[in-house]
């Protein structure tokens, strides 16, 4: 296909996961340089039965569309440069500064915990709880799904709760006029204090799904390699996860340039970081070995957030799956540890005190007891 040849890009209307407009922008930046025409169908399943009638050459989708894809005939040509994955707190103030006992909504099982972890004190609820509440049920009921968070932030200027969470893409797409403040990887020397929100994975990535055999340079110019790479090393690891696992698990991984990381790294007086980039040896502190590198968050929480499980690893970008597999390693080994009883040990270790020898209960568990709690 030349360069010179239309491309017809397929997508849908807005789906709150920020993909129509990652394409738009893209749409219209590149369209400036080459032939490019966008069409809207009903729905993702529509869009992707066009793309193999020949009635398109690429559809964009979410990272979360593609999991429900069956993909026999079809592959992600590229990503779009990634829009950010961090969730959002909309409302007046910062968590930190909510009211005691704040009440906020939040579906997702990992935010309601790390915001617990942040404030013990406050009461997290989810929509349904919040109609029952405000007398509301029917209308919530019947509502279409696009429409309830934006219900929800109407509920909040009511009074009925202090804010909520939501992906960014929710805020941006529904065109909520409330502020919205980052649950962010805190990576800012002045945020040290604020505790660190690993998102979900898999948010703030824009697919272009073709057909096999479509001539990928020829998407060279809108994709971004660095995002296509975090994309397969965040579904890896998801894929890797037991199924209980994965709404419980954060997972972001992001290719960075060495730079930047030895900067944030000094600033923050990250020593462990820096120990692993430059030489010991070297008195000028050299790096060990130049290029990008590819940096693994992952965690996960008890259900009140008291506990927290996490490992972190940076990689040169050539060993990026042995890498992950490593980070996959370390986690899982160290959940498996956290989340044992200890029994009494048989034998004194030399210089431990009597209480080293005793039995412990597991440091963490992933479920409560009483589900409807979490």
């Amino acid at each position: 296909m030349d360069d010179g040849e239309r491309l017809i890009v397929l997508t849908t209307a807005s789906q709150q996961d920020g993909v129509r407009s990652q394409i738009e922008k893209a749409v219209g930046t590149h369209g400036k340089h080459r032939d490019l025409l966008m069409k809207q169908l009903p729905h993702v399943s529509s869009a992707l039965q066009a793309l193999r009638d020949g009635h398109g050459d690429m559809v964009a989708i979410s990272a979360f569309d593609w999991l429900n894809v069956d993909t026999q005939d079809l592959m992600v040509a590229g990503v779009l440069p990634r829009k950010e994955p961090t969730w959002v707190m909309v409302g007046p103030d910062k968590p930190e500064y909510l009211p005691m006992e704040a009440v906020v909504v939040c579906e997702h099982e990992l935010l309601r915990r790390q915001l617990r972890r942040l404030r013990a004190d406050v009461v997290v609820v989810d929509r349904t709880t919040l109609a029952h509440g405000c007398g509301e049920v029917d209308r919530y009921n019947a509502m279409d799904p696009l429409e309830r968070w934006p219900w929800v932030e109407e509920k909040m200027i009511q009074g009925h709760i202090s804010g909520f969470i939501v992906p960014r893409a929710v805020h941006a797409d529904a065109r909520m006029k409330s502020r919205r403040h980052t649950l962010g990887l805190q990576r800012d020397p002045t945020e040290q204090e604020r505790e660190r929100f690993v998102p979900p994975p898999l948010h703030g990535f824009a697919l272009l799904v073709t057909r096999h055999g479509f001539p990928t340079k020829t998407l060279a110019e809108m994709a971004d390699p660095s995002a296509y790479l975090a994309w397969r090393m965040e579904s890896s690891m998801l894929e890797s996860m037991d199924q209980d696992m994965q709404g419980l698990v954060g997972i972001y991984v992001e290719q960075r340039k060495l730079r930047t990381i030895l900067k944030s790294a000094k600033n923050e007086g990250d020593e462990m970081v820096l120990d692993a980039l430059v030489d010991p040896d070297d008195p000028n502190k050299k790096v060990l070995r130049g290029g990008p590198r590819l940096e693994f968050m992952i965690e996960t929480l008890s259900p009140e957030g008291t506990v927290t499980a996490s490992c972190h690893r940076i990689v040169a970008t050539e060993d990026g799956h042995m890498g992950m597999v490593n980070v996959l390693k370390e986690f899982t080994q160290l959940v498996a540890l956290m989340t044992t009883d200890h029994e009494a040990m048989k034998r004194g270790v030399p210089g431990m005190p009597p209480a080293f020898m005793e039995p412990s209960p597991r440091m963490l568990t992933l479920r409560n007891e009483h589900p409807t709690d979490e």
